[in-house]
């Protein structure tokens, strides 16, 4: 197992890295049977799928997080709907950390852009980071 990441290894202005997915019709299947009146039309998956999107992508490149982190505070800013079987990639960069109160504050950005970098959704996240 690789060590945790620490504080001290996010540096403001660099890139965590890039996840790339595509929704499948077994996450549409499972969206489907939580929100049955947001449905996929032919055209755009449902919006709030950029979030199911954002925080698989938090999860694959921020692999070893520490336990006890607290994820704060987050906004999404939908620019285009996601095409069904759009492949998108979203990058996390690292634009700020700061101890504060005795906490260690992390603000990661997200961008997410689909076929030829079309931008899809931008967000910020703010993780108190517990190592």
């Amino acid at each position: 197992m690789d060590e945790v990441l620490t504080f001290d290894a996010f540096q403001p202005g660099a890139s965590m890295g890039r996840a790339t997915e595509v929704i499948d019709a077994e996450v549409l299947e499972s969206w489907r049977q939580l929100y049955p009146w947001d449905a996929a039309t032919a055209d755009e998956l449902p919006p709030g799928l950029a979030t199911v999107l954002l925080m698989r992508a938090y999860m694959r490149i921020l692999t070893q997080r520490p336990p006890g982190n607290i994820h704060a505070r987050q906004h999404l800013e939908l620019l285009a709907a996601i095409a069904p079987g759009e492949e998108v990639t979203t990058e996390i960069e690292c634009v700020g950390k700061e101890l504060k109160r005795e906490r260690r504050y992390v603000e990661l950005a997200c961008r997410a852009r689909g076929k030829a970098g079309r931008p899809l959704f931008d967000g910020r996240m703010t993780i108190i980071w517990a190592a």
